[in-house]
């Protein structure tokens, strides 16, 4: 499939408008007893006929009813609107709340220091293990039958979402890949999470994993980050604030590192065959005080962070004049990229088809046969089940004269796809 420079340009790095707003499901829950309601947010891509069908990372998000559009709506701008080398596209899975006190409370507690709560909120709380077990028995299973998922997961909440993220990377580490918290509840139940985290978190479980951790600003007018540490009153914004930078320490003894910050890829990071066989990555944390946010405030800003932070070593810069330039000699930095990216999400993650055929293309329209025979050989091995691979390089087989090696290229586009144009172009060059 041939397109323009324009085309190009226009379909990799503008804002695609035709997002999809999002899907209802439902789902009965056998280990909660009622059925379950969830939106699902698929990238625009996600209904693309024309390439092999590709599969997507998936975030978990909890208060789904209230988070969902702000959350879609970031992942959209960075995905799609900042193109294929800068951020990989999502699917969002928003988990609607029946019981939210229920569901997002590790243990059940008779007493709590929000005023809000009554005693009947009170008296079914601690329900959360058999919530996180809903969703790794049942809402993963399902959502991996209905959609192409691919092997990596982030589980991002608020609150006592954010406390329930905070117990699943503790506790039962292996679920997702990645987590984000935002302002947890670490006041729960006496700060047991919190005590219990500073023993585990010696373990050596985490590689491999990310958390970000964001931190509302729920001071007293007067007070700062330092004071709030030694107070020891137990009124309620003060412990919660105490409890989370409590959870930063903790996190930051046992894993003592520089900040880990973004810096754009340019080809001159190790190559991932020089790093050591068959060793994950190490563990990554970060992060953020938000001083001009308080707690209802802070979930826009911190998982738009938290988001970017998760794959800090997606984007890459790559300097699109020049790769089209004769003397380019550096083809292979886009698969040495992915090569990074792999290692980090733990499984093979190509470049996308789209790109490298577009590339290809443009690198024939300049009669750069060599190199365009690169690109079309890079998406054969990547997706030797599309149709469209086959037939991109019998164009530049046509075009190079070879004749009847381009009709075999032709002959196996159309045993995977029966398509009109490609039939086309076959018959032409057997006249």
């Amino acid at each position: 499939m041939k397109t323009s420079t324009i085309a190009i340009l226009a379909i990799l790095f503008t804002l695609q408008t035709h997002a999809q707003s999002g899907n209802t499901d439902t789902l009965y829950s056998k280990v909660l007893g009622e059925t379950r309601r969830v939106r699902i947010y698929l990238p625009s891509s996600y209904g693309d006929t024309y390439f092999y069908p590709r599969r997507y990372p998936v975030v978990y998000l909890l208060d789904g009813e209230e988070l969902f559009n702000p959350v879609s709506t970031i992942i959209r701008l960075l995905s799609e609107g900042r193109g294929p080398l800068d951020f990989p596209e999502l699917i969002v899975v928003a988990i609607y709340n029946t019981d939210r006190i229920r569901d997002l409370t590790p243990t059940h507690v008779t007493h709590d220091l929000n005023p809000m709560a009554d005693s009947a909120s009170l008296s079914r709380t601690g329900g959360g293990e058999k919530f996180l077990s809903f969703i790794d028995r049942e809402l993963m299973p399902h959502i991996d039958s209905l959609y192409r998922t691919a092997p990596y997961k982030i589980f991002m909440g608020h609150s006592l979402g954010g406390l329930t993220v905070i117990n699943t990377f503790i506790h039962h580490t292996p679920m997702f890949n990645a987590y984000i918290a935002t302002d947890p509840s670490m006041f729960w139940d006496e700060q047991k999470l919190l005590r219990q985290a500073k023993d585990i978190l010696q373990e050596d479980k985490f590689a491999g994993k990310t958390l970000f951790l964001a931190i509302a600003n729920n001071l007293r007018p007067g007070a700062d980050t330092t004071a709030i540490m030694s107070d020891t009153s137990h009124e309620l914004f003060s412990l919660h604030m105490r409890s989370i930078f409590s959870l930063r320490n903790t996190i930051t003894a046992a894993y003592p590192q520089a900040p880990d910050r973004f810096i754009p890829f340019t080809g001159q990071l190790p190559a991932p065959e020089k790093l050591p066989a068959n060793t994950k990555p190490s563990f990554r944390f970060s992060w953020k005080f938000y001083p001009d946010c308080d707690h209802g405030a802070l979930p826009l800003p911190a998982y738009y962070d938290g988001l970017r932070y998760t794959f800090r070593y997606y984007p890459i810069y790559f300097p699109f004049p020049e790769l089209f330039q004769p003397a380019w000699t550096a083809d292979t930095l886009i698969t040495t990229h992915f090569k990074i990216i792999s290692r980090q999400m733990g499984y093979k993650v190509s470049p996308p088809e789209t790109l490298i055929n577009n590339i290809g293309y443009q690198m024939m329209g300049s009669r750069q046969f060599d190199r365009a025979a690169y690109y079309f050989m890079l998406n054969m091995t990547n997706y030797p089940n599309s149709f469209n691979v086959y037939d991109s390089m019998g164009d530049l087989l046509a075009e190079r004269k070879e004749t009847d090696t381009a009709i075999k290229c032709y002959q196996q586009a159309l045993l995977i796809r029966e398509n009109a144009d490609t039939r086309v172009k076959m018959e032409k060059l057997r006249r």
